[in-house]
């Protein structure tokens, strides 16, 4: 059945289950291990178009009552199903079987038409012939590559996560994207599927950095600002310990030679704060040098070794200067209109000040290994703000993010 744009889905949870923070959507109506989770959405993500509405396959019900499944499209393009005890819809239900909603309803709470309202088919108009214009056509592909990001090269594995591996691809190499199946589980994860001139099979995404349109795979855009440093390697990416099995992480680190300019993102930025590592020297940058642990509490208490980040400035990005697919994002956590901060942290030396209008591409500072640190890096870490003139790093917290939310690897 055709989609009505007027009905929309919000990922709301099971209010008789309050410990739901996430809700599985998934490749098709049904809840069978074989039917693959495309992504974990999480509650309060807001405004889903509904384009179909289906009874489950397995008439699977509760108290009497069977399960539907709705099929929504994400902001970022991305189209899947989830079970109708986790949303609220709202809006022209007439379609699908349901109501005229004038607020948000849940939708297990609802009784659907056994004959839907069919969809009116809108009998388009004549086409207007016109000669074309005479112009040169662009070029346009739709060809997804991915660059190999890992220093000392990558496995590229038959199958995703534990199938042998076919090939190791080297450090800088160039392969061409043609799937992606996500991790599942509590991972954010996604292998993508290649071909290269060594043979074709899976590398996960955190060593490729992609270019071209990879939303259909479940990977980036493509319009989202670009990796801070022209010479870098991927180290390790973002883990708010959904998976129990890495250490916290909460943001992306690149690896790079001491010196190597740190770039702010192609558009306009404001630095809203400046750490300095006062406890820092030439000789004893990191905490490790000067005989403490890496990860000690009591640096992450001290200003005077910035908190942990060493030299460290944080820039903000207004939400009009993002990228579309950044907007996208935060909109469907229900945080429209939100701005971005950005932390570039553990420079060797810092090249602006507070309050400092930034124009597109600045070097805020070198690549360095002060603070919390044990090798020269950049830890990139992301958080969003209502407010256009937040100064408060801490309290931002609530709303960290996975810096894939604006940045490509």
């Amino acid at each position: 059945m055709a989609g009505s744009p007027s009905l929309i889905a919000h990922i709301t949870g099971n209010p008789n289950v309050p410990g739901i923070i996430t809700a599985n959507i998934r490749a098709a109506a049904g809840s069978t291990p074989q039917i693959a989770i495309l992504l974990k959405a999480n509650v309060g993500t807001r405004n889903l178009t509904v384009l179909d509405v289906q009874i489950d396959p397995a008439r699977t019900a509760l108290n009497g009552k069977i399960y539907h499944w709705f099929k929504l499209r994400f902001p970022d393009g991305l189209i899947g199903w989830v079970r109708d005890d986790l949303i609220s819809i709202e809006g022209d239900g007439t379609p699908f079987g349901y109501p005229l909603l004038n607020g948000a309803i849940y939708a297990f709470n609802l009784t659907r038409a056994a004959t839907p309202v069919p969809v009116p088919v809108p009998v388009p108009p004549p086409p207007v012939v016109t000669p074309p214009p005479v112009v040169t056509p662009p070029i346009v592909s739709g060809i997804v590559m991915g660059k190999v990001l890992g220093k000392s090269g990558v496995n590229m594995r038959k199958a995703p996560i534990t199938g042998d591996v076919v090939a190791r691809l080297d450090f800088g190499s160039q392969v061409r994207i043609v799937g992606g199946q996500p991790q599942g589980g509590t991972s954010n994860y996604v292998w993508a599927k290649v071909e290269t001139s060594s043979g074709n099979g899976w590398v996960r995404n955190d060593f490729l950095s992609i270019s071209g349109d990879g939303s259909g795979y479940g990977l980036s855009r493509g319009d989202e600002f670009p990796s801070p440093m022209a010479n870098d390697w991927w180290v390790r990416g973002f883990n708010e310990n959904h998976n129990p099995n890495e250490e916290q992480h909460l943001g992306w680190d690149f690896g790079a030679n001491t010196g190597e300019p740190v770039l702010t993102a192609p558009v306009k930025g404001l630095v809203m704060r400046i750490y300095q590592c006062t406890k820092c020297t030439a000789a004893q940058p990191n905490t490790l040098s000067q005989g403490l642990s890496l990860g000690d509490a009591r640096v992450f208490m001290d200003p005077a070794w910035g908190f942990g980040y060493g030299n460290a400035v944080a820039v903000r990005y207004l939400n009009t200067d993002l990228p579309q697919s950044a907007r996208d994002r935060l909109a469907a956590r229900g945080w429209t209109g939100s701005h971005l901060y950005v932390m570039y942290a553990h420079l060797e030396k810092i090249s602006v000040s507070v309050r400092q209008e930034l124009p597109p591409s600045t070097a805020v500072g070198a690549c360095g290994n002060t603070g919390n640190s044990q090798a020269t890096h950049l830890h990139l870490e992301v958080r969003a703000s209502v407010s256009a003139e937040d100064i408060n790093w801490s309290a931002m917290r609530s709303r960290l993010l996975d810096p894939s939310v604006a940045f490509l690897r």
